[in-house]
């Protein structure tokens, strides 16, 4: 099972904090090899208000890039009012 590590943790806030959820999430993605279960993780433990319409939104967002799913725009607008948790 995966779990979030403190440095996975401290990096995810990093990205989050800088800008685009999508491209944030896709960067810790490739960063650790995570799939979307996992990186849907990641923005449970970084986000501090993120709920059950969220999560399922990272889990159906497309990111592979491939055509199916949330673009990533969708996924910015359904995102945008998460706050990142500062510890």
């Amino acid at each position: 099972m995966f779990e979030v590590t403190s440095g996975i943790l401290a990096i995810a806030r990093a990205e989050l904090s800088a800008g685009r959820p999508s491209i944030a999430l896709r960067a810790i993605a490739r960063r650790f090899q995570l799939g979307q279960t996992d990186v849907a993780w990641v923005a449970a433990e970084a986000f501090e208000n993120i709920a059950t319409p969220e999560i399922q939104a990272i889990w159906n967002w497309d990111l592979s890039a491939v055509g199916k799913g949330h673009s990533d725009d969708e996924l910015d607008g359904l995102l945008s009012h998460l706050v990142v948790r500062q510890q």
